[in-house]
């Protein structure tokens, strides 16, 4: 849809040391997802020495460190977010993973732990010069969770002392949202997460520079929502596959007519001919809403 980039989920530095096979199987990627970084998190840099290792000669095009994840049993590990509470230890992890792939690197993070904690103005240069290519900063605090207003000054801080490109994320759920936290930030440019879920038209929009691209053509949704089913199926056990495809189902099951009483059919799918006809009733639900819009 017109995305630069795609990161891999999470993937403990740890369990790639130990040669976990649950996390090595979440290195699998398809050619057509290039170019691709793998996302690693963790928080011994003897850990992530041996993960950068291991992950450069896998196709990857880049080695993504997660210092930004507020989730309580990630930050409890001493990861994630924790790591902003303790930036000489972030930086040995950087340092580990520069000096232990031939890869570039790159360090997501947030505008700090708390409001009464935010991240230096020196931060952005000490990754810098301990080897980050780039930054991508989320606009939140980690006391903030996902809750509130992105901060995008906090964001514009980071960039206007930062000698390396920052990456703008936060509550881009439009091509509209997006724009406006780029050119607010005067960042390099931008990662989407939550925004992109059941909606990957809004990467063909921000690439167009057009927000009328970023909605679906007709019958659209339905051809992708498929797409995606027979991907996942690729990677999924069978006896999981519908289960954990209902909740990217109802990401795309929203915003019309209809939509409702659709989602509450949705979370029952259980099987192809249920997906079946789910995604008939989808398309015929639309297609009166593109009527009544004309």
């Amino acid at each position: 849809m017109g995305a630069t980039a795609v990161v891999t989920e999470m993937v403990a530095a740890a369990g790639l040391s130990r040669r976990s096979v649950k996390s090595h199987k979440l290195l699998r990627f398809h050619p057509e997802e290039k170019p691709i970084g793998v996302q690693l998190f963790g928080k011994r840099p003897e850990d992530f020495e041996r993960a950068a290792e291991l992950v450069s000669n896998l196709g990857f095009d880049f080695i993504d460190i997660n210092a930004g994840c507020p989730v309580k049993k990630v930050v409890n590990s001493g990861s994630g977010s924790a790591l902003l509470r303790d930036i000489p230890k972030l930086t040995a992890v950087l340092r580990a993973v520069v000096s232990h792939t031939h890869l570039p690197v790159t360090v997501k993070i947030r505008v700090g732990w708390s409001p009464q904690e935010p991240v230096p103005d020196s931060f952005p240069a000490l990754l810098a010069d301990e080897g980050a290519a780039a930054v991508a900063v989320h606009g939140r605090y980690r006391s903030d969770m996902f809750s509130g207003e992105v901060r995008k000054l906090e964001i514009e801080r980071i960039v206007r002392n930062s000698p390396v490109p920052i990456i703008a994320n936060g509550d881009s759920r439009s091509v509209n949202d997006a724009l406006d936290l780029l050119d607010s930030t005067g960042a390099a440019g931008l990662m989407l997460g939550r925004g992109s879920l059941g909606n990957p038209w809004i990467f063909r929009g921000l690439s167009t520079g057009k927000p009328e691209d970023a909605s679906p053509l007709p019958g659209e949704i339905v051809s992708v929502i498929w797409k995606q089913y027979w991907m996942m199926s690729e990677y999924l056990p069978a006896i999981h596959l519908h289960s954990i495809f209902r909740g990217q189902l109802l990401n795309y099951i929203r915003s019309f007519r209809g939509a409702a009483e659709l989602r509450g059919r949705a979370v029952g799918v259980d099987c192809r001919e249920d997906l079946a006809d789910i995604l008939t009733e989808l398309e015929e639900l639309l297609s009166a809403e593109r009527q009544r819009n004309l």
